[in-house]
């Protein structure tokens, strides 16, 4: 059988271009407040501390609370945006509906900082794990070989640590070894490098297949 993949047609490529465009500003904004949250924040370590502990301690933690909680957010409400233009151009809906849910679950870290802590648990997992298959399914969206190959790695090795730790519990050989702040940042950043790559792939490669 075969799957049809969709082409764009000349009135929605731009929508594709825009939603590239989106995605690229959504993260490479995250990226940086996160750096510059960290330089903020006394005493502050990437092994021990998780990315949440940046705007989730009582009483915050400023201006890296604000920064961080801020960035999320728009990290979440821009991927929103993305969806609906990917899917207004006649995009791959199964891809769309995990990158919606890993939006949602990016607002919902900046709305429920890690002092609320059974909401900020729910909305980090559907961040993550929507996030990773949001990153598996993209080769739906008419991919080259190469962004298929990349999108596979950067997608099971954060899928791999948030299975593994459902199975084995936090005590688990990763954690152990790069520390809890360590050990997420594999998980988030291959997922928001990724997206950086997808963005400039659908800006400037949009017009031709998807």
């Amino acid at each position: 059988m075969k799957i049809q993949r969709g082409i764009i047609s000349h009135q929605g490529r731009d929508y594709y271009q825009i939603a590239g465009l989106l995605l690229m500003v959504s993260c490479i904004q995250f990226f940086m407040a996160v750096f510059l949250a960290e330089t903020q924040y006394p005493g502050y370590s990437t092994a021990k501390n998780t990315l949440s502990s940046l705007g989730g301690t009582l009483p915050p933690v400023e201006p890296s609370a604000t920064l961080f909680n801020l960035s999320i957010f728009l990290l979440g409400v821009l991927a929103l945006v993305s969806v609906y233009l990917i899917l207004k151009s006649g995009g791959c809906r199964l891809f769309s509906t995990c990158l919606l849910l890993t939006g949602i679950g990016a607002m919902g870290v900046g709305l429920f900082p890690s002092y609320s802590p059974v909401e900020h648990a729910i909305f980090t997992f559907l961040t993550f794990f929507f996030g990773s298959l949001a990153v598996l399914f993209s080769y739906r969206l008419g991919l080259n070989i190469h962004m298929v190959i990349l999108s596979t790695i950067m997608g099971l090795v954060p899928l791999s640590i948030i299975i593994g730790t459902l199975i084995f519990g936090f005590d688990n050989v990763i954690i152990r070894y790069l520390g809890i702040g360590g050990a997420e940042r594999l998980v988030a950043y291959p997922l928001v490098i990724y997206i950086v790559a997808l963005g400039g792939y659908l800006s400037n490669k949009g017009e031709d297949n998807v």
